[in-house]
């Protein structure tokens, strides 16, 4: 999903951005930017976003900034600024954006193929490479909490060919990539906390309850009708979490290979 401003069906108490020097708000005190929602495309971040968004201690942007910024497709920074220039604008224009909720606690949800897009930074400078998920997770964002969705690399691959039509290696890779973070997150930072797709769809109090006590606010049962959230595409609302989606999926054999490994790490086989 595109990060554009979508309408909501419930209220917000929005004041107007502050507009300031970017590097400034990076580390300016006190600023409302709280967490992440991060997964792969097709992984479940949407649903978990919409869930969270309808808390009502909680404001959740779709993939605000993340297209035009950590993929740079409204950047054209030097070469050898590219990662900077594209990580600090979209922190920036986060900060900025959740000053507008000042009494809300706002996050933001983005797939790490987004994520990837920053490794043009490292094509573009072979010799000067920056490690790409330490610098975003622990030096930009390292007061930002993450919340990770994790989700069957069978069933994700399968939804990313039919719904995206890209080709299914490519799926696999991507989804690959998502393990890569899931990984570094696991072992790497200190403040986030990783939950399954699928747990979401079967259990989802259990799981919301878990991500609010990680936030540091307690569980509502309003948010079980952010299943409708309207920042949410058409096709991704619903009545009722849709069970079916937990089911597992087969792949082809030389595709099951490739993210094997990954998928016996995850616990999945």
């Amino acid at each position: 999903m595109i990060g554009a401003a979508c309408q909501t069906d419930r209220p917000r108490c929005a004041e107007p951005a502050v507009t300031e020097n970017g590097l400034h708000l990076i580390h300016a005190p006190g600023d409302n930017f709280k967490f992440l929602v991060v997964g792969a495309g097709r992984g479940g971040t949407s649903l978990l976003a919409g869930l969270l968004d309808y808390h009502s201690e909680l404001e959740v942007g779709f993939e605000l900034f993340s297209v035009p910024n950590l993929l740079g497709q409204e950047l054209h920074p030097q070469d050898s600024e590219i990662f900077h220039e594209r990580v600090t604008a979209f922190v920036s224009a986060c900060r900025q954006e959740a000053n507008r909720y000042p009494t809300a606690q706002w996050g933001n949800k983005i797939t790490t193929e987004q994520i990837h897009g920053l490794e043009d930074h490292n094509l573009a400078n072979p010799q000067s490479k920056v490690e790409i998920l330490d610098a975003f997770f622990n030096d930009y964002l390292k007061h930002v909490k993450v919340i990770f969705v994790l989700r069957d690399g069978r069933a994700c691959v399968n939804s990313k060919v039919r719904r995206t039509g890209q080709p299914i290696m490519t799926a696999c890779e991507r989804w690959r990539y998502s393990v890569q973070c899931y990984k570094f997150l696991s072992n790497r930072h200190a403040n986030n906390v990783c939950v399954r797709f699928e747990d979401i769809l079967l259990h989802p109090q259990t799981v919301l309850t878990r991500v609010c006590g990680f936030l540091g606010i307690s569980y509502e049962q309003e948010m079980l009708n952010g299943v409708r959230n309207r920042k949410m595409l058409p096709e991704y609302q619903g009545e009722k979490l849709d069970t079916a989606k937990a089911e597992p999926v087969e792949l082809p054999d030389n595709c099951f290979r490739m993210i094997e490994d990954d998928l016996k790490y995850c616990g999945y086989i």
